[in-house]
């Protein structure tokens, strides 16, 4: 259970991290050169949205990653989904997160399964390994967060959900701690735990930019 909250805990903390880049690279970056950096992140994005849309059975328009201005802010790409009830497009607003931590997780559990396989290639060949792998964290990490628009009727079936809880605890209504044990299982534990250390990676590699960039711009502020 320590490693389900733990996991939480991660996701949050790249949620902010990912805004905090966006932040931090738009203040030295071209809008084109912030889209064209973070561009697998992008499609993987905006592919989870439609794959999802299609699953559930949502027309769908045109797709496009050209960055546009968006109020105060920058849509790096879109794809035109019809309106729908709130439940799914929650799901459909949700789908990159959900794609994001499997792809992000699957690639780092890859890498350290088969970390002995690379090591023994040509030295060149296992950097350009790590440094693909280390780029594709970065830019599918920092892209598969909801926008305000993903996030359509997503409160209201949050205020829903807390409702029907709270009414169902007044009522005295309690649910049964044995079927957490049926649940969390052993592979689901384990799934959790190991997902909570590879999540660690995107985290890092994050932290480490932002504190280059943040040493940088220090240095060059104290220099002027």
């Amino acid at each position: 259970m320590a490693y389900f909250v733990l996991l939480l805990l991660e996701i949050v903390i790249l949620f902010f991290l990912s805004r905090s880049m966006s932040k931090t690279l738009s203040k030295f970056m071209s809008i084109n050169l912030i889209s064209f950096l973070l561009l697998p992140g992008m499609i993987i994005h905006e592919l989870a949205h439609l794959f999802i849309a299609v699953i559930l059975f949502v027309p769908v328009g045109d797709m496009e990653f050209a960055p546009k201005k968006n109020g105060n802010g920058v849509k790096l790409g879109s794809v035109e989904i019809a309106k729908t009830d709130p439940i799914r497009r929650s799901i459909i607003g949700f789908a990159p997160i959900f794609a994001g931590l499997v792809l992000v997780v699957s690639a780092v559990y890859l890498f350290s399964a088969n970390i002995l396989f690379w090591q023994k290639q040509n030295l060149y060949l296992f950097t350009a390994v790590i440094l693909i792998l280390i780029y594709l964290l970065f830019a599918i990490s920092n892209t598969m967060f909801a926008s305000k628009r993903d996030m359509e009727g997503t409160v209201e079936i949050l205020i829903t959900l807390i409702t029907i809880f709270i009414g169902a605890y007044i009522l005295g209504f309690r649910f049964p701690m044995a079927y957490l044990d049926k649940i969390f299982t052993k592979e689901l534990l384990g799934v959790i735990q190991k997902s909570s250390i590879f999540l660690l990676a995107p985290i890092t590699i994050d932290v480490f930019i932002l504190g280059a960039v943040k040493l940088f711009t220090n240095s060059r502020s104290q220099r002027s």
